[in-house]
């Protein structure tokens, strides 16, 4: 049944506005801007040019969704604007350095491999990819009016995910390197990832005690209407499949490894819109 103008006053209101329309492009934009920051920020570590270059392009792509979203891009200037006071305006500046110094940096690495310049920009773009990570989860953390999003836990819950699509994006490209680094890699994505269902856990569980509003959000995750998407493309598809199927994974063979991608990804979206879609704003008048 649709909820009708008033519905607001006598009873908790789901929010639509990221979720539902064009809005369902900044969905797809937060996903965009955590597998960029997560597989970018990793792939520093290792010095996998080819993972930076995905992730730097995964921010292109978070940029596209968002600029498509707006309603008037003569104005995209403004938002840059109040870096003091709003997580959007931090976040452009983020996304803007990023694509910058990422490329940047991927030049000096593939033409001037250890000049001092190139150390310089690794340090500026992974702090950017870093802001980029985590941007998205202070933005919805500070909408205070819906309960469920407003939590300390959402940058880290965001930026976890982040990391482990990055980490299963990696497994693909190093599945033909050396054993000791495809180890260490298999290693660090079922740490990540059993961190990622921690939190997860975490912040479902803390949200039931922050208000009557916010474990209304939360039943309608593991109860209710977004259950399904929840249990089986989140939990089994993104989680509990994937954590399976990286020991059984072998070198030379990256078959394993481009399932397990697809897996993780799907899920680590449809944690996103999960999120986003249980968000509702309280009654204003007692039930």
């Amino acid at each position: 049944m649709q909820d009708k103008p008033w519905d607001f006053m006598a009873k908790d209101t789901p929010s639509r506005d990221w979720t539902e329309g064009l809005g369902a492009l900044i969905t797809v934009a937060f996903f965009c801007g955590g597998i960029a920051g997560g597989l970018y920020l990793y792939s520093l570590y290792l010095n996998n040019l080819w993972g930076m270059l995905i992730g730097w392009t995964f921010a292109l792509a978070m940029g596209v969704f968002d600029l498509i979203h707006l309603h008037n891009r003569k104005s995209v200037w403004k938002m840059v604007m109040r870096p003091n006071s709003s997580w959007i305006s931090r976040g452009l500046l983020f996304v803007m350095l990023f694509i910058g110094a990422g490329a940047i940096t991927m030049a000096l690495a593939h033409w001037f491999p250890g000049n001092m310049f190139g150390t310089i920009f690794k340090v500026v773009s992974g702090i950017a990819a870093l802001g980029v990570a985590t941007y998205s989860g202070f933005v919805v953390s500070y909408v205070s009016s819906v309960k469920f999003w407003h939590s300390a836990v959402m940058p880290v819950l965001f930026i976890a995910a982040g990391l482990a699509g990055g980490a299963s994006i990696i497994l693909v490209l190093i599945s033909f390197d050396g054993a000791v680094l495809f180890a260490a890699a298999k290693t660090f994505t079922m740490s990540i990832l059993a961190v990622y269902a921690t939190i997860i856990a975490l912040h479902l569980w803390i949200s039931t005690y922050n208000s009557t509003t916010a474990k209304h959000s939360v039943m309608t995750i593991i109860r209710g209407d977004l259950a399904k998407i929840f249990w089986l493309a989140v939990v089994l598809i993104g989680i509990a499949v994937p954590m399976a199927l990286i020991p059984l994974m072998t070198l030379k063979s990256p078959v394993l490894p481009a399932i397990n991608v697809a897996f993780v990804l799907t899920g680590n979206l449809a944690l996103r819109y999960v999120i986003l879609k249980a968000g509702r704003y309280p009654s204003l008048l007692p039930a």
